[in-house]
C-alpha cells in the first residue's frame, strides 16, 4: 500500500539500492509506486515475480499475512508496519513459516530513530506526496483516508486557529 509511511519507505529503498515490489488493493497507490521507481506492482493479492529477501505489509490487514510470508524466501522477514492490525488467519507453520522466516510487528520509534530518518530525508532528498485538509475537516481527510483517495499523506492544517496561554 502506497500511503504516509510506505511512499517515503519506496523513496529510501531505491536510494539504498534496493529493487522494490509492491502489491496494493488500489489502482492509484499502484500507479503512485511505480512513479516511485517499483521494479514490479501488483494487486494485494498478487504473487511477485520473484521470492523476496523481505517485505513490510503496511496495510492493516491480517488475510495479507499469509500470502506475504508465502512470498518470502528461505530466512526472509516480514514486518508489519500497523499500528492496529485486523486478525491475522491461522498460519500453516509448513507453508508460511519453515525455512526460518520471521514475523515481526513494528510498534514503536525511537527519538533516535526520527533523528535518523530526519538525516535520511535529507540526504536522498525524499519528496513526499501530501493532501493539507483544515482541522475542521479532520473528519473528512479520515473519510477519504478509510476508502484510499489519500495519495501519500494527509495533513491537518491549523491555520488562523486561536493561540494557547
Amino acid at each position: 500500500m502506497v500511503l504516509a509511511s510506505a511512499h517515503i519507505t519506496i523513496q529510501i529503498a531505491r536510494q539504498w539500492g534496493c529493487s522494490v515490489y509492491v502489491c496494493s488493493l488500489r489502482e492509484s497507490h499502484r500507479t503512485l509506486a511505480r512513479q516511485l521507481g517499483a521494479v514490479w506492482v501488483g494487486g494485494a493479492h498478487d504473487i511477485p515475480p520473484e521470492k523476496l529477501h523481505g517485505a513490510i505489509l503496511f496495510a492493516p490487514a491480517g488475510e495479507l499475512v499469509p500470502p506475504a510470508l508465502q512470498a518470502l524466501e528461505k530466512g526472509g522477514a516480514l514486518a508489519l508496519a500497523g499500528i492496529y492490525m485486523t486478525p491475522i488467519p491461522s498460519l500453516d507453520y509448513d507453508r508460511d513459516l519453515f525455512q526460518e522466516r520471521t514475523l515481526q510487528s513494528v510498534t514503536a520509534n525511537t527519538k533516535q530513530d526520527g533523528l535518523n530518518l530526519l538525516q535520511e530525508a535529507a540526504d536522498i532528498p525524499i519528496r513526499t506526496h501530501t493532501q493539507a485538509f483544515p482541522l475542521e475537516e479532520a473528519n473528512l481527510a479520515l473519510q477519504q483516508l478509510k476508502a484510499g483517495l489519500i495519495q501519500g499523506a494527509a495533513v491537518l492544517t491549523m491555520e488562523n486557529q486561536p493561540s494557547v496561554g
